[in-house]
């Protein structure tokens, strides 16, 4: 049962029952005790204590639940009084007096006190004192003196007896039952207290026996018991004293010296008690709110270490000069440093230098008093040399003289908001940006009023000065009012629908411009479902239409176009399934196009490597660089087949992935025939059927390169017709062409069917004899030179009679066709002056005898004319032939000058030079004119030359090696030069000729080939060298204004090298209607006399600017 808690009585009636009836007992025994005391006394004993716990119970309790436990109480004391001396009024008047004290004292208590803990200071303690010690006592003492008379005391001798014992009796017990507590027993130690009470009344009782001034030296334990015990042990040991000290007075065991001429008589005695008690009670109160305080203090301290210690967030005890006193975990892992290392700096050492300044800043302000705390956003510099953004907050404890004490600190990482503000700002500054480039204008209109809100994009968009207003009136005003109805329309449906919507309208601006605007928003409903404000953005649309608008035109002219061509075009997309194809495609292949859309490509286009030839895979591969022999087949649906040339291009994505490709099939199948008979006629002899000098010269090289065994090698046969100019002289030329025929016939009877017969010109044939050796060639053309000679030709009733002379040389791997041919050009012309009708075999003797008949130069006079210098360099221009006055380049010529100034042959010299090899000399020659010597002139004039190389000299290393080193070292700039080649150095000596040939082109040389047109597939074998101008064979220009084969001829080459992308160069067009041909063809560049006559290279230097003529 627990009695301490103010509420404890009245919360239930058997409760409150059981309460009353331990008040009662308590009562009765505590006036039982006191008065059995004063019966041994022979009168009132000095302490009552009835009165003490009616006061501590009532206290502890509400006034309207008083009422059970007074009459609990009374009842004690009058069962008390009447057991000790029977049955009298008096008892129950003076326990109604002790009952009217204690509600009293209870009131005023419960008015003075708090309710928990009344006794908790000092303060507390004096208002106790006052009220229940003086003031109660005084007033129930003179009720009592008065009301209930003693007849042996006067009244002031009653009035201070009955003073004494209430104000001893309650200052001795009612503090136990104030600050008794029931949980103060659990904690209680009771051998502190039980050593303490022991020694405290043995030492009383010694004092009280045997020292002088007794009381002096009984108040010392007591305030020891104070200094020493709680405030409740001490209060016990008090009382027990006081108990002590009167029951041995009571008793008459103690005899102590008082004066009987005082006023109170014998109480004097007992008023040292009271004098002792205040001291101790005073003593014990001190000592209680001193250690309430410390374990407040101690509390406090161990909260805030806690605090401190388990914070999520930095703290830290920093002294006025920044050392750091005191950090928590959460600090030191933010900033990387154990707590011993950190207690070795400053907060102004791991600080950024940017952020110390105003940290110090505001550290001054809270040292000078200006401000009590402060709070900012810094920088740490951790341990790892990394910063940690950090959220400070700084107060400042001071002692009790206002003097600075330490700075308390809390530090909160705020790296992720920081890095997330700065996420955001870039957010928020890409979406502005994107506005901004985008032209996207913001707006927003509240439903509820008429103005609507934009920012300055939309005030842009609809031309507006940003001061003005915008409402929906001045919105349907800028509406065309063609647009006007609907937009209202489609307005009123969104809001009576709220969704997501998108408008596009037309605004008329200030000036007059129409626009076209995409509207897009969003409606935002109140609690109520209701349309509450709508927000969205504009963007200016009129590009994108009038973009969308050219793209349909431009569609639809396509579409006109791809009907209108003559080539079958047709789409795929990724997956090679046809999206689109022409009316010709569909006519070639044979399949419509509603059919076709959506069939893989290989189902309806179906090519062949010739008629039944295999199957081409892969039909959209690309790029595709198809071989010379391949021949493309189209074989449509129907059976029908065509001819064709395919290309195919990607489609592709502004991203560059591959989203269909482009397949284009050209019916070719004309022109390919043509093709074939231009090609029959450029390698065949028109007149005789024969292979041409073109097409023997290239039977010649592939039987070089084949070379032979020793023991059966190849042999080369130069024959020469003997008295064929009379017959053409006397019986015409339809009959030497009549000549010719039959002769060729007859050497095809007589040779094998594996030897090589061609005519090479006039009345000129050659011959390979293939697996023949020497004396066997020679025994088999002299039987055909016999034949000829036997071979009666009949022509208009006359017989004529016509012979050959023939000259024989071996081929050898190691031989050039150009000596091969002039080796048995010579043995043949050894055999027509031995006789006519003879075969020769080629010696080296003969070519000497040759030199000296002909009086070819040698040698040695060769090099004289290259050392000496006796060589002019001429130049003609070339010009695009529709404006001949503007020259593009000029080409270099050589001329031979003798010692006395006069022209010697160029052709002699060119020949003499390739039969003695000294070609690589005159080039270098040439080179170091034109790059060194005249290099500044040329360049100064801004002229561009074209060398022209010899084959010799592009397979000589060395050659190539100081050219290439030349137009390095050279002040021309490559850009200027030109280097002109024959078609062989492309075709045929491909591996020693194209790396040398494309550096100079990588370095800004121009490549020229001259030639083509003596083999019509030279094209298909040009994939791996860059050619920039090719030159046309002259052979097909002379004629190209009156002969429409000549003419078919060089558009075809002319096509043909713009496909690869390379200029044409032809000539030359010594007649107007030449050069005018050469225009409507489409030719890029010509020479000749209508263009330019041939001038020396020092006259064009020092005439005209920048070879403008």
């Amino acid at each position: 049962m627990d009695i301490s808690a103010p509420n404890a009585f009245g919360t239930h009636k058997g409760v409150m029952l059981t309460h009353s009836l331990f008040v009662a007992l308590a009562t009765f025994l505590l006036a039982l005790l006191s008065l059995s005391l004063s019966s041994e006394a022979h009168h009132f004993t000095p302490l009552w204590f009835p009165t003490a716990a009616a006061i501590a119970v009532l206290y502890r309790h509400p006034p309207r639940h008083w009422g059970l436990p007074l009459l609990a109480s009374g009842t004690g004391i009058v069962l008390a009084s009447f057991l000790l001396f029977g049955f009298s009024a008096i008892p129950v008047k003076l326990a109604a007096i002790n009952l009217l004290e204690a509600a009293v004292c209870a009131l005023l208590l419960r008015r003075t006190l708090p309710a928990i803990d009344p006794l908790s200071d000092l303060g507390c303690w004096l208002r106790f004192v006052v009220c229940a010690v003086i003031f109660t006592p005084l007033f129930s003492a003179l009720l009592a003196a008065g009301l209930t008379p003693t007849p042996d005391l006067t009244f002031w001798q009653s009035f201070g007896t009955w003073f004494i014992s209430e104000a001893i009796g309650v200052l001795s017990l009612a503090p136990l039952g104030l600050t008794y507590h029931r949980r103060l027993l659990a904690g209680l130690n009771p051998y502190p207290l039980l050593l303490t009470l022991m020694g405290s009344l043995a030492f009383s009782y010694l004092a009280l026996t045997h020292l002088p001034f007794p009381f002096t030296f009984v108040i010392l334990p007591l305030l020891w018991a104070a200094i020493a015990l709680s405030r409740f042990e001490t209060f016990t040991v008090c009382f027990c004293t006081i108990l002590l000290i009167t029951v041995l007075l009571s008793l008459g065991l103690l005899h102590l010296q008082s004066s009987r001429h005082t006023f109170l008589g014998e109480l004097g005695l007992y008023l040292p008690m009271l004098l002792i008690l205040i001291p101790a009670h005073a003593m014990a109160m001190v000592m209680h709110t001193f250690r309430v305080e410390k374990q407040h203090i101690v509390e406090s301290e161990s909260r805030f270490r806690s605090a401190l210690e388990y914070s999520a967030i930095g703290m830290a005890l920093v002294s006025p000069e920044g050392k750091w006193l005191q950090v928590n975990q959460a600090l030191c892992k933010l900033l990387g440093y154990p707590p011993e290392r950190l207690y070795r700096l400053t907060f102004q050492e791991i600080t950024h230098p940017d952020d110390l300044n105003a940290d110090l800043t505001q550290l001054h302000e809270l040292l000078d008093g200006h401000i009590s705390s402060y709070t900012m956003e810094k920088r740490y510099i951790r341990s790892d040399g990394q910063t940690v953004w950090a959220l400070l907050a700084v107060s400042l404890v001071r002692d009790g003289e206002g003097r600075p004490l330490y700075f308390i600190s809390q530090v909160e990482d705020i790296s992720d908001l920081k890095r997330s503000e700065a996420e955001n700002n870039r957010l928020v500054e890409r979406i502005t940006l994107a506005n901004q480039v985008g032209g996207v204008g913001i707006w927003e209109w509240v439903m509820s009023q008429e103005n609507f809100t934009w920012d300055q994009r939309m005030f842009e968009l609809y031309d507006l000065p940003p001061d003005q207003t915008p409402t929906l009136a001045l919105w349907r005003t800028l509406l065309v009012p063609e647009d006007r109805e609907r937009t209202d329309r489609e307005l009123a449906e969104i809001l009576a629908q709220p969704r997501p919507f998108v408008m596009e309208f037309r605004i008329t601006t200030r000036s007059g411009k129409v626009r076209h605007i995409r509207g897009q928003g969003n409606v935002i409903l109140d609690d109520q479902g209701r349309p509450l404000r709508l927000i969205g953005t504009n963007i200016d649309m009129t590009e994108l239409k009038s973009l969308a608008e050219a793209l349909h035109e431009e569609k639809e002219r396509l579409h006109i176009t791809l009907d209108a061509i003559g080539e079958g075009v047709i789409s795929t997309d990724s997956h090679l399934r046809i999206t689109f194809m022409n009316p010709v495609a569909e006519q070639m292949c044979g399949w419509p196009l509603d059919l076709a859309i959506g069939m893989p490509v290989a189902g309806v286009v179906r090519l062949t490597n010739g008629k039944d030839g295999p199957e081409i895979e892969n039909l959209t591969q690309y790029p595709r660089q198809w071989p010379a022999d391949y021949a493309l087949v189209l074989h449509s649906r129907d059976g029908r087949y065509f001819d064709v040339q395919q290309s195919v291009s990607p489609l592709k994505t502004l991203d560059g992935e591959t989203m269909g490709a482009v397949m284009v099939l050209q019916d070719v199948t004309a022109s390919r025939e043509l093709m074939k008979k231009l090609s029959y006629s450029a390698s065949h002899d028109a007149l005789t059927g024969l292979p041409n000098r073109t097409r023997f010269e290239k039977q010649l090289k592939a039987a070089i390169v084949a070379g032979g065994e020793p023991s059966s090698p190849h042999s080369l046969v130069f024959l020469d017709l003997d008295r064929f100019k009379a017959v053409n002289d006397t019986a015409g030329h339809a009959a030497g062409d009549a000549l010719l025929r039959d002769i060729a016939q007859l050497m095809r009877h007589q040779l094998r069917g594996s030897d090589c017969l061609a005519r090479l010109g006039g009345d000129e044939f050659g011959l390979i004899l293939y697996d023949c050796r020497l004396e066997q060639a020679k025994s088999l053309v002299q039987q055909v030179v016999n034949q000829i000679s036997q071979h009666p030709f009949y022509w208009e009733g006359k017989i004529y009679r016509v012979g050959a002379s023939a000259g024989i040389t071996r081929i050898s791997a190691d031989a050039k066709s150009s000596e091969l041919l002039a080796q048995a050009d010579i043995a043949c012309y050894t055999a027509k002056h031995q006789g006519r009708g003879q075969v020769y075999l080629y010696e080296t003797r003969q070519k000497q005898l040759l030199e000296r008949q002909h009086e070819v130069l040698s040698q040695q006079e060769v090099q004289t004319i290259i050392s000496e210098g006796q060589l002019r360099l001429l130049t003609h221009a070339v010009a695009p032939p529709a404006t001949p006055l503007s020259a593009a380049f000029h080409q270099v010529k050589l001329q031979v000058m003798a010692p006395d100034e006069r022209p010697l042959s160029h052709e002699a010299f060119i020949t003499a030079a390739q039969l003695y090899g000294l070609m690589p000399d005159i080039d270098r020659w040439t080179a170091a004119q034109l790059l060194v010597k005249y290099a500044d002139d040329i360049k100064r004039k801004g002229l561009s030359l074209a060398l022209p190389l010899a084959i010799d000299s592009l397979l000589s290393a060395d050659f190539q090696r100081y050219l290439t080193e030349t137009v390095r070292a050279s002040s021309l700039p490559p850009q200027a030069l030109l280097f002109s080649v024959d078609e062989a150095a492309i075709l045929e000596h491909a591996a020693q000729c194209r790396a040398f040939l494309r550096e100079l082109q990588q370095r800004g040389c121009r490549l020229i080939v001259n030639g083509f047109g003596h083999n019509i597939n030279a094209f298909d074998e040009l994939s791996d060298q860059k050619i920039d101008i090719i030159r046309i064979d002259e052979r097909f220009i002379t004629n190209v204004h009156c002969n429409q084969m000549d003419e078919l001829m060089v558009s075809m080459l002319n096509g043909a090298a713009h496909r690869i992308k390379a200029q044409t160069f032809a000539g030359p067009a010594h007649q107007p209607v030449t050069l005018q041909a050469l225009r409507d063809i489409g030719v890029d560049l010509a020479d000749g006399d209508q263009v330019a006559l041939e001038q020396p290279l020092a006259v064009l230097l020092s005439d005209g600017y920048f070879g403008i003529r």
